[in-house]
């Protein structure tokens, strides 16, 4: 198993998990790639993905998808221990998302429920909050603590 930044090339694969899963496709394009990793199995097809979208001063983690075999592999802890890393390399100190299925597994990875009420304004008004998920969807944070060495991803990055 690789994980990888994301490149143009990946946008349909990554699209396609998306779509998979009922997540919203709508604003992933080669603009937010960016900000996206993606997991390939040993021949090379991509069999999950997650982003981070760098919002004013926030960061939002979004549109974590796996292929259904894969599941319960570790990957999706993975892909999120990563962006959590990369969010550490832009300085942030909290993550925050919204999820309609996987509450259970956040909560595992250390992120709380929060009211709306609680998000910074900036992430309250983007495109995802404010119009491609539901209102329904569970608000959580994860407040980052420093890393005391580097990780793979810090080591790759400076590099």
């Amino acid at each position: 198993m690789q994980i990888r930044k994301a490149n143009d090339a990946d946008l349909g694969e990554i699209r396609n998990l998306l779509n998979e899963h009922g997540l919203p496709v709508e604003d992933v394009s080669t603009t937010l790639i960016e900000g996206f990793l993606v997991a390939e199995n040993a021949s090379g097809t991509i069999v999950g993905s997650g982003g981070l979208e760098q919002i004013g001063s926030s960061v939002l983690l979004r549109s974590l998808a796996l292929k259904s075999e894969w599941r319960g592999t570790g990957v999706a802890r993975e892909l999120v221990e990563r962006l959590e890393d990369n969010a550490r390399l832009l300085g942030q100190q909290e993550v925050w998302l919204l999820t309609t299925t996987a509450e259970c597994f956040f909560e595992r990875a250390g992120y709380e429920r929060v009211s709306r009420d609680e998000v910074p304004g900036e992430v309250r008004s983007c495109r995802q909050f404010a119009v491609l998920c539901p209102s329904t969807a569970t608000c959580m944070r994860k407040r980052l603590l420093p890393r005391s060495s580097p990780t793979p991803v810090e080591r790759l990055v400076s590099s």
